[in-house]
Formats: structure tokens, sequence, C-alpha cells
């Protein structure tokens, strides 16, 4: 058999072509390019055709000038081999003199797409004290600058502050990049402004993009170091503290079906949205147990759910005993609890 003298060069069509599976941090982060072509900001991947960013920066570089909704933005894929340019129409448009709505989407043309899954976001019980790392454009660098911190909580606007702290801080050139907590293995949000002389930047965090966009794939997470605490499993019951006593907020609703086996119960717990409530956000609803609950060979104090097209979500669990559990939804605008003994002394 003859040896090949080079290797052929295959071009894979558009709807297999992925991006690079090391750093997801900046793997799906895009370079928004001014009318010039130079580099004059970011934006996050969420879908392989779908992007986001801010408001402000499409306005800046939309094409016609002036026609942000409908326009046409010129995208750099820094993620691919290949590092395509390729263009975006603006199909959702915020209020860009409006921190909390300065948000947009962008859809590429299927053609010029990525099979990619849906990326990731987190939106934790408190956002204080996470390590976060951004990669953004900063005087319009090409190759971009990768900026650290540290998470704040959100401020009245519903802002989260990020705190630099390592030699690079964000300043102009990241608006829009996505915002990657190591502490979470996800996103939890978009830069939208800094105050570079103070050290200080804040992002739009992931609750606020649901808001905007209910399609994004939000998960509620409550990490490690701070879940609660129990000292005495007869008298403690973290969840209504933490969330509350409705199980119906009229909106949605929270509800149990128990059978009991022989050494323990066979616990369903349904998360509804009601009939003629707005429509979910977020993707998914998080069940909160206790912090030592197990299912086998899980931890089982966070269980994600996938929301059915009819706004319904659903685990399973098997608990020896009652205790109050939670559901949280709407990428944790929305809290459930429901203490199951009253099920189990059915």
């Amino acid at each position: 058999m003859k040896r090949p003298s080079a290797i052929a060069k295959v071009t894979a069509p558009p709807s297999s072509r992925g991006l690079r599976v090391t750093d997801p941090e900046s793997a799906r982060v895009v370079a928004i390019l001014g009318r010039d072509g130079a580099v004059v900001a970011a934006g996050a991947m969420l879908t392989g055709t779908v992007i986001v960013t801010c408001a402000h920066v499409v306005r800046q570089v939309s094409r016609p000038e002036g026609n942000a909704p409908g326009g046409s933005v010129s995208v750099r894929i820094v993620g691919a081999v290949d590092r395509p340019v390729v263009q975006a129409r603006v199909t959702a448009y915020g209020n860009p003199d409006d921190p909390p709505q300065d948000i947009a989407l962008l859809e590429i043309e299927p053609r010029d797409g990525f099979a990619i899954l849906p990326t990731e976001f987190a939106a934790p019980y408190r956002h204080a004290g996470k390590r976060f790392s951004a990669l953004g454009f900063p005087r319009g660098i090409p190759r971009g600058r990768v900026a650290s911190g540290v998470l704040n909580a959100a401020d009245a606007l519903g802002l989260v502050q990020m705190d630099g702290l390592g030699n690079a801080e964000v300043v102009g050139g990241f608006s829009g990049s996505p915002v990657w907590s190591t502490d979470l293995a996800a996103f939890v949000g978009i830069v939208t402004s800094e105050d570079h002389s103070n050290g200080l930047a804040w992002c739009i965090p992931a609750g606020l993009i649901a808001a905007f966009h209910n399609d994004i794939h939000v998960k509620f997470r409550i990490p490690e170091p701070d879940r609660p605490r129990i000292y005495d499993y007869e008298t403690d019951d973290p969840n209504p503290v933490l969330f509350g006593t409705a199980s119906n907020d009229g909106r949605r609703r929270l509800s149990a079906t128990v059978k009991a086996r022989k050494s323990y119960y066979h616990v369903e717990l349904i998360y509804e949205c009601i009939e003629g409530s707005p429509p979910p956000r977020g993707k998914y609803v998080t069940f909160v147990t206790y912090p030592d609950f197990k299912k086998e060979y899980e931890d089982a104090y966070e269980l994600f759910s996938e929301l059915d097209a009819r706004g319904r979500a659903t685990t399973v669990i098997y608990p020896t005993d009652s205790f109050t559990v939670a559901a949280i939804g709407d990428a944790g605008d929305t809290a459930l609890t429901l203490n199951l003994a009253q099920y189990m002394r059915e």
C-alpha cells in the first residue's frame, strides 16, 4: 500500500463542527468585532448558533449603524480551531442604558454553527467569595487577556460585583465576556461594566439573563462551603429557614406522592408551573434535600431535573424518615418547600 505523502484535508459538514474541549471558560467566548474589523468586546456562545453579549456593545458595532434590532454583527469564534469570523443577526435587544437589561442575543446561520451542547450557567445561593475568571479584549488585543478575582454579593440592581485580584483586571473590552466560576464549574453571568480606578467590575448574573432569555440553561447551586450545618437531626430543619414555607406561590406548585416500603419511602417530588402562570425560566429545577442525604453512589443534596414542555419537573428519592424538601426554579427566583411528614403520616 502506498504511503500518502501528506494528510488529506477533510472538511467536516458545518453541523458536525465542534469547539475545543480544553479550558471551557474560554472556549465558548466570542470576540465581537467593530465595523472596522477590530476586536472591541466579547460574548458567550449559549448554543451552537446563539450568542449572548451586552446591548451597549451591539449598539456600538451593529450594521447598519444605529440599527441594533435586526442589524448584523461580526464575531470571531475563538474556541474553534480555525477561529472563523461569521456574521450574526441581532435577534433580541435589551436596554443598553439600564444595566440589568444590558443584554442582547445574536444568532448565526446554522451553516456556520457548531455541534455543542447548551452552555451551562449556575445561580449560586451565594455569589460572595466565589473565584472568577473572564477572557476579554482590553485595548482591542486580539489574543485577549484573562482577568481573575473574587465575586461579591449582588448590589441593589441585582448586578454581581467582581473584585479584581490578579495582574489583569476587568476593563474596557471585557463587556459581554462570560464570567467563569472555578468553585461552581460553570458560568455565572456576563460582564457589563467596570470601575477600573477601584479595581471593580460588575456582571449580569444568570438569573437576570434567564429573565431576558428564558431558554438559557441555569442550575441553582449550593456548593459545599455554603451548605447549612445540621447539629441535631431531630430538631434542625434548614430548608424552611433558607427558602421559606410556601409549597404553592400561585405560579408554581410543589407536591409529592409517597409510597411506604418495608424499610424506606418511595417519594416522587413534583414541581409544576400552574396553568396561566408565566413560562418557566432557566430550564432546570433544583430539588434540595438535606446536606448529608445520600442516594446510592451519589451526593443527593442537589438533584437537578429539566423542565418538560408542560413546565413540570420531577425526581425520586428514597428516605427512611421525613424531612422538608425544597424546589428552586426560575434560575433561583422561585423557592418552594414541602414537609414530607404530612405525607408519611397518611
